[in-house]
């Protein structure tokens, strides 16, 4: 139970344009734990807000009363019935999660959102998710055979599909949910004939209560049994809470395939949408030239956009499915053929391999973050981008919709689900601007006009929470809408359960995250935030989205993923910082938004580990923030010890290796360990780096070079404090394997790159070592002649954190001289610009890359230099972070994650 500042400040957001502060947050650890809270609730007539991921777009997630998370404990999957495809679940499940269950078995969950790595089964009930493949597989309320639930009124509940006699016996009940039986038939029925007049009959409808769906139900099952879950499923936590359900399972298909043609226009892509749907695809995906060229400058979906042909102005991603790879294959390339010379049609792409197809795939599913990762103010809003009509009139829907963004001085992006015709379009505003606010209602008013022409729904999947609720009447009618209130009434008498969500909503334009009185701060920061705009700029980047919560797959976020907890996520970092120096009745002076103790809590677990850099798709790059935020926060305190005794490695390793021998028997010795305990907080369970004293500077200079006449390259071989004096022997063999491959070896003897310091938040110190040490090796590189280094950490500092501490010409030229040793030295070979003779050796070897080296330049370049030895066998591990990141594993409070985080993916390999 979390009811300080910190938590209900971190659960105030959600994905969405809105803010609203809880008055706390409770994580239930068991059924009865969820009970208790509903119980409690309702005795003391406290709102409940129930969430998920935290990944509503529509605002759902956040309320002013008690957030429900049953993300971190109520995640549990119960039983598997494979033969009759069937599986029960917590609220907590992640679809991904379920996901990778039911594979051995060859089953899935048919719904499959874009959020699936972090979405909860709790959420996708409370949204009616359906995702990129509804065409085939519907919508959640299709695949939900029974839900577990606490009513308003703290007691619990079952409901299932049931004949007509035990309808009758349910709601004979002098309960609630007798009520609720006997008044939910009633105001079906009385309001049966402007249900069916009002509901859009499309597959993508998830506004409102599902009455037509309630209404239709014993005609479309052949049971004739009668059921209430299509009011639960998709009433976003305001009629009932979920505690477990009962899930319908599909086959999981077993290949898959994509044709991606290209476009020379928004208008040629949809015109053919037509002709994809004839050949029956399991999907069809629409990007158009907005988020096509967003992800063109994305670090982590570099190589996917090499398959993309030249600057297409729409793209299509059209997914077909079946039993046999030859049948995909056979029915991409018909489509291929029928597209072939058709107007508008610049490229098609088939991709089969998946190699090709899944990162294609996924370029679809980033376009949320990568949309926000716009730099500036100016940003496509989510409020009309849910819209859907029937697919055969999305070309005109299409273009009449731009005319409306157009109208008002805006346009948009064009994104989405195109097979079922839910198109996800995001005009371009800055709500931190009164006059863009006031616009996004103007918008708002001539799309639901629009909407209503083309007989369509306001949302076909992100549903309605804070931003479509307040237009249900108009949408759905006086009548219809009346009969969503009664419901309503009629599950939640006292009006307890996420109110102001789907009936009685406030405006649209209240509660804002970003309103026109929001005035972060000004900070002074030491790195340059240029190509963000800003500091608090690179902060905003961050958009809720929580791509960060994932838990597979990549190396983000190592602390999130062996906690679990909202606070040491990504976007928890990032909200934090943000709502720090939004704060301006706490801001006193400059930079005291950054100066606050609760900060320090939420940024303590980051590794600094970069992944959020590249793998973030809106770049949000917390390492760097951490490092500033730390350099703010110790500017008028005192340091820990420890602080010290990491910033200044370099210098303890260099005087350190002149008695070598003497400081590692004390080292070893146990009075010593406790003394660096409790003095510097260094674990003494964790082993300390030896010392040498025949280091490499001291080896390089005193050996016999290899005889030889005029070397084909000259290399700068960046000898790092910790390869020099810790790890030398990776150092000679660098500069022997470099000099049989041809290059003169000269080394740079750097000081130090600043990679300690900068971990601690020593910014000007690393920055006044930067400014030493640049004059000199921009000199020694200027003739092109590379810097090669060792430790990914320290040569990537170089490249990544000195052109941001010192911008300018040296730095940039330093930076684009630094690569790693095994990349260099692979490519030169397959280049043939060199050779290096290599014996066969039969060996299995398994790769983990370093943290900075995925994050910054892949991992690509060891693996190929390790496959060019004859016989060797490589295993590249997508497995995130060690656990030790620096001196982060040695620090007695992180030992026991450190090693937790260790234990997640790589001990286990």
């Amino acid at each position: 139970m979390r009811f300080d500042a910190t938590s209900r400040r971190l659960y105030s957001t959600d994905a969405s344009i809105y803010q609203i502060e809880p008055l706390g947050v409770v994580l239930p650890k068991t059924p009865d734990d969820l009970a208790a809270i509903v119980q409690i609730a309702t005795e003391t007539h406290t709102p409940l807000i129930a969430r998920g991921g935290g990944t509503s777009l529509s605002g759902q997630a956040i309320g002013p009363g008690i957030v429900i998370d049953c993300s971190k404990y109520l995640n549990a999957i119960g039983s598997i019935d494979v033969a009759s495809g069937r599986v029960k679940v917590q609220p907590g499940v992640v679809l991904d999660q379920l996901n990778r269950v039911l594979a051995v078995h060859g089953l899935q969950f048919g719904p499959d959102v874009a959020t699936a790595s972090r979405a909860t089964l709790g959420g996708m009930l409370g949204n009616n998710s359906a995702g990129a493949r509804s065409i085939v597989y519907g919508k959640t309320i299709d695949h939900v055979l029974s839900v577990k639930t606490l009513l308003a009124d703290g007691t619990t509940a079952e409901f299932a599909p049931c004949a007509a006699k035990e309808w009758q016996r349910r709601s004979e009940k002098d309960t609630l949910e007798g009520q609720i039986y006997r008044d939910c038939r009633r105001i079906v029925d009385q309001n049966a004939d402007a249900i069916r007049e009002r509901f859009p009959r499309i597959i993508r409808r998830v506004s409102g209560y599902n009455l037509l769906d309630a209404l239709e139900w014993e005609t479309r099952n052949a049971e004739q049994k009668q059921s209430l879950i299509p009011l639960i499923v998709g009433s976003e936590g305001t009629l009932a809470v979920i505690a477990e359900a009962e899930l319908n399972l599909v086959p999981r298909p077993k290949a898959r395939g994509l044709l991606v043609p290209h476009f020379d226009s928004l208008a040629a892509a949809l015109d053919v949408l037509a002709i994809c749907l004839e050949y029956q695809p399991s999907a069809v995906e629409l990007m158009d030239s907005m988020l096509i060229d967003l992800a063109r400058n994305q670090r982590s979906l570099k190589n996917t956009m090499a398959a993309i042909h030249g600057h297409p102005a729409a793209l299509l991603m059209v997914e077909f499915v079946g039993d046999t790879a030859a049948e995909v294959s056979a029915r991409v390339h018909d489509l291929e053929r029928r597209l072939q010379g058709q107007p508008g049609v610049i490229a098609l792409v088939p991709a089969l391999d998946p190699a090709l197809r899944d990162p294609l795939w996924s370029l679809r599913s980033s376009a949320v973050p990568l949309l926000y990762g716009m730099p500036g103010d100016r940003k496509p809003v989510a409020f009309v981008e849910d819209c859907a009509v029937d697919p055969s009139r999305l070309p005109e829907f299409a273009a009449m919709f731009r005319e409306i963004l157009r109208a008002h001085g805006t346009d948009g992006a064009f994104y989405g689900h195109a097979s079922v015709g839910c198109l996800h379009i995001r005009p371009v505003l800055n709500l931190k601007d009164q006059h863009d606010v006031v616009k996004m209602r103007a918008i708002m008013e001539d799309v639901t006009d629009l909407v209503l022409n083309f007989g369509g729904s306001l949302s076909g999947e992100h549903g309605d929470g804070l931003l479509r609720s307040e237009w249900n009447k108009k949408m759905f009618g006086p009548r219809v809408y009346e009969a969503f209130r009664q419901i309503k009434r009629a599950f939640d008498p006292h009006n307890l359960l996420n109110p102001g969500k789907i009936v009685d909503a406030p405006a649209m334009t209240e509660s804002l995250r970003f309103g026109p009185g929001y005035d972060p701060s000004p900070v002074e920061t030491i790195f340059d935030y240029s190509n963000q705009e800003g500091f608090f700029r690179s902060i905003e980047l961050c958009n809720g989205s929580g791509v960060c919560r994932k838990t597979q797959g990549g190396a983000m976020c190592p602390s999130f993923r062996a906690t679990c907890d909202e606070k040491d996520s990504t976007r928890g970092r990032a909200n934090a910082l943000r709502l720090a120096l939004a704060d301006n009745s706490k801001i006193e002076s400059r930079n005291s938004g950054l100066e606050e103790r609760w900060l320090l809590d939420v940024m303590d677990l980051c590794l600094s580990c970069k992944a959020c850099k590249s793998e973030c798709p809106s770049n949000v790059d917390v390492a760097k923030l951490k490092a500033e935020f730390q350099h703010a926060y110790y500017s008028k305190r005192m340091r820990p010890f420890g602080h010290y005794f990491a910033a200044n490695v370099h210098r303890l390793n260099r005087y350190g290796s002149r008695v070598a021998g003497l400081m590692n028997w004390i080292s070893r010795r146990g009075l010593t360990r406790w003394m660096m305990e409790v003095v510097a907080g260094i674990d003494r369970r964790r082993s300390l780096p030896e010392l040498h004293g025949n280091h490499l500077r001291k080896w390089f200079g005193e050996r016999v070079k290899t005889p030889g006449g005029v070397w084909p390259r000259k290399v700068l071989l960046f000898d790092d404090c910790f390869t020099t004096f810790n790890e030398p022997a990776i150092g000679r063999a660098a500069v022997e394997v470099l000099e049989r491959a041809g290059c003169e070896v000269e080394l740079i003897e750097p000081i130090c790159c600043g990679r300690a310091l900068l971990s601690k938040g020593f910014l000007k110190e690393a920055r006044a070592l930067a400014q030493e040490q640049l004059p000199e090796l921009a000199r020694r590189v200027a003739d092109g002649t590379p810097i090669l280094g060792l430790e990914p950490s320290c040569a990537l500092t170089l490249m990544d954190e000195w052109p941001e501490l010192v911008p300018g010409s040296l730095s940039r030229k330093v930076a684009s001289a630094v690569q790693l040793a095994d990349h260099w030295l692979e490519q030169e070979i397959q280049a043939k610009r060199l050779t290096l003779p290599l014996a066969t050796q039969s060996e299995a070897l398994l790769f983990h890359g370093h943290c900075h080296q995925r994050a910054l330049c892949g991992v690509a370049g060891s693996t190929n230099a390790l496959k060019m030895v004859p016989g060797v066998r490589v295993t590249t591990l997508d497995a995130g972070c060690c656990g030790m990141a620096g001196a982060f594993g040695f620090e007695k409070k992180h030992y026991d994650l450190s090693v937790q985080i260790a234990n997640l993916e790589l001990i286990p390999a």
